[in-house]
Parts: structure tokens; sequence; C-alpha cells
């Protein structure tokens, strides 16, 4: 059976993260993607210089199923022919700093005259429109800029960031939810539109709850893992390693303190709800890692679940990748480049019955390796792509 977006093309001019994962799950769902990259060294992730075969590991996880076109579209000629490309494409994806696009002459306002049918579809750091519009943005900067870091960290050291790129991933995410519902309305409408997301939004519905803690009077301070509104919830430790418990209710702690052989505790006032517990916090916590570090770390969390007693085991991300399970969901999938030999590129979130087995991906592309495919179905030569290449067009 075809995949949901099985005939929609999509040229995409996205680089480093959030673009690229959008594209890569539209890519999934079956569109072909046709990937921008300047001849050279191709798009900022490959990082041809510093990486063993050529290329990165994270460009490798997040472009498989996608085709490599080199462009410079720094020359007219180069920007000439993604323009014909466009004329068969339904998407135009893209995450260049704010004005880039416009400066290159493929501004939204310009391609919307010629193309109707395209979807423009961004992602910006801070909307194209805003204050700190030509503010470069990263993860790490989003962090800062949205709260995030403020609030992240133990309470009596600094504001730390998160490694893992969350914002990437979720603006890459809520890009391709705006494409999906502008194809809808394309087929009602027969015309496209301009589909963006800004990244700095992404983060701001992330914060909701620390947002509603500021809208009620109750800003919220750094408690490393500590929960003001449930208690006991920590990280604690194990005999070899540790493990996260989160007590929600209150049910949960009832339970919890019996199965510490604690229901002396059940009884004691200053025990008695998450918030007189949480005035004595490094006391709870104390008599929790006192009983918790008697047992190994996935004895315990087993011990736990069967209580059905929130929890997970804090694990190395090295346990991760080895995790049967991952392979199992398909989120870490074999496959093979031809200067890194075997890898695994990232799979998706996204699981359609419909799909099955197609959801196999094939190999990440080397840089430029669909070039002539594609520019021969535009009607170009041999000798004209040639040519092109020599005057480092291509």
């Amino acid at each position: 059976m075809d995949r949901p977006l099985a005939g929609i093309r999509v040229v995409d001019l996205g680089q480093i993260f959030a673009a690229p994962y959008c594209t890569m799950q539209l890519a999934h769902l079956g569109a072909e993607v046709i990937k921008i990259e300047p001849p050279g060294a191709g798009e900022n992730l490959r990082r041809p210089e510093a990486s063993i075969g050529g290329v990165s590991y994270s460009f490798l996880m997040l472009n498989a199923n996608k085709k490599s076109v080199t462009l410079n579209l720094k020359k007219p000629r180069g920007r000439d022919l993604l323009l014909r490309l466009l004329e068969t494409a339904d998407i135009l994806t893209e995450n260049y700093s704010a004005g880039v696009m416009e400066s290159l002459g493929l501004g939204y306002d310009v391609l919307a005259v010629r193309f109707p049918r395209l979807i423009y579809a961004s992602i910006k750091g801070y909307g194209s429109d805003g204050p700190w519009a030509k503010l470069g943005a990263m993860d790490s900067t989003l962090q800062a800029a949205c709260g995030l870091i403020s609030v992240t960290g133990m309470a009596d050291g600094p504001g730390m960031r998160s490694p893992a790129t969350f914002i990437d991933m979720g603006s890459g995410s809520h890009l391709a939810s705006a494409i999906l519902a502008a194809l809808i309305q394309r087929g009602r409408t027969g015309r496209g539109q301009r589909v963006d997301v800004a990244m700095h939004d992404v983060c701001v519905a992330a914060m909701t709850g620390l947002i509603a803690n500021e809208l009620e009077g109750k800003p919220y301070r750094r408690l490393g893992n500590r929960h003001r509104n449930a208690c006991p919830s920590n990280v604690y430790p194990a005999s070899d390693g540790e493990v996260l418990i989160f007590c929600l209710t209150e049910t949960h702690w009832r339970e919890f303190a019996l199965l510490m052989g604690r229901a002396d505790l059940l009884d004691d006032p200053r025990y008695a709800d998450h918030a007189s517990r949480f005035a004595i916090a490094n006391e709870v916590d104390t008599a929790v890692a006192d009983w918790t570090r008697t047992f190994r770390r996935d004895a315990l969390v087993n011990i736990l679940l069967e209580r059905g007693l929130p929890c997970a085991p804090v694990r190395e991300v090295a346990e991760v990748v080895a995790d049967p399970d991952v392979a199992r969901r398909r989120m870490l999938i074999e496959s093979e480049y031809p200067t890194r030999g075997k890898i695994k590129v990232m799979g998706s979130p996204l699981k359609l019955g419909s799909m099955g087995d197609a959801m196999t991906p094939a190999s990440p592309p080397p840089l430029g390796a669909d070039t002539d495919e594609v520019l021969s179905a535009l009607g170009l030569d041999a000798e004209t792509i040639a040519n092109l290449r020599a005057d480092a067009v291509l």
C-alpha cells in the first residue's frame, strides 16, 4: 500500500536539526524529499572536515530516505534550477536566518505569485517579524530565551541547559503538522500558503506548567529533580545506579510508605500531605534513599511498577541505544553509508498501521548523489550538467 504522502514532492533547503527532522517525518510518510545542499561541503551538519568518513553521524541519522542535489544558490544559474524544481514541487522547506531567502529572490511573496499551489514552510528562531528576528537561534540559545535554563538545575547552583535538542525536534514536528494541514486545505482550495514555526513559540508552549505557575503568583524556582507538588519526588540511589521516583498522589505516597516498611510515617502530621512533606524534603529524601540503596536499580523498578508507583531507571545513553525495545519500536534502524559502513538511522515516532514494514528507510544520500538524476529529469543533458559542475553551480 502506498504511504500517505506518496506522490508529494518536497524541495528541502533545511539544515542542522529542526527542518531536517521535519522532512525526515515527511519522507517517512512517503514524500519524495529532494535535499538541496551547497556544493563542496554540503549542509552544515555534514561537517565533512571533522567527521569520520566525511559525514557526521547526526546528519546520517536525520537524512535517510532523501535525495541530495547540489546547487549553489548564490549563483543565478543555481537559483534558476531551483525555480525549475519548484515547478513540480508541492512543498518548500527552509530554516535559514531571517532575510536570507528574500536576499536570494526566493521569499514567499515572490514564489507565491509564480507557484500558487506551493506550500512554503519555514522555521525561524523567533519568527520573521519580531524584534529578535535576526538573532541566531540554536536549541541552547532558545532554552535561555524561553526561561527554561532559569528553572533547570540544582537550587543552589546555576541554571543549566539540556543537551537534548527538544526544541529543534519539537519545532520540526510542529512544522510537519502545519504542512499536513496546509496540504489538506490545498486539496479544498487548490492554493498553497505560507506556514511558519517560530522555535521560541514552541518553547513557550513547552513551558505551559511553569507559565501557569507565574500567572497564578507562584513563580517556579530551581529544585533540581524535586517537584514541589509531589513529594517524595527525586532521583534516588540504588546499589548499582539511580531511580527516579515520583509520588504524584497521596495514594502513591501511602502505598510507598508501606512498601518501605514505614507505616509510622502515615500517622506523622509532618508527613500528612505533599506540602508538609516538601517542607521537610531533605528528611523525606534521606528516608527514601536509605531504603532504595539496598536494591539493585532494575529490581527496584520492578518492585515499584508492581505496586503502580510512578518511576523509571536513570539510564545511560548507551543503555537506550542498546535497548531491544527501541529496536522493536523501530526508533533506531539499521542502515549503511558508503564511507561509514553499517550505521543506525533515526526512525519516526509516527506509527501508521497501513504502512506496515514500509517504514524501513533507505541509506542517507552522499552529497550530490542524486544531482544528475534530478536535473536530467528537468531536461538537462550530460554536457550541460558537466558545464554547470565546472562552473561551480553544482
